[in-house]
């Protein structure tokens, strides 16, 4: 999605992850920090009842500058 919008992944500042089972906290965030390390974007990470698919168990909403 970043290609297609021609957006650097380093411009990402912010990312907010919904999660369907917060005992998992420590699993998800060790992947998140796997995946944004270079960049050390502001998380935020929320339990939420379900997602649009039930069988998600985190959705990540990722804020970028152009």
């Amino acid at each position: 999605m970043f290609t297609k919008h021609q957006i650097p992944f380093e411009n990402i500042y912010r990312t907010r992850m919904f999660v369907t089972d917060i005992s998992k906290w420590e699993e998800i965030g060790r992947a998140h920090g796997e995946f944004s390390k270079e960049i050390k974007p502001v998380a935020t990470m929320v339990e939420v009842k379900q997602l649009i698919d039930p069988e998600l168990l985190v959705e990540i909403e990722v804020f970028a500058k152009k």
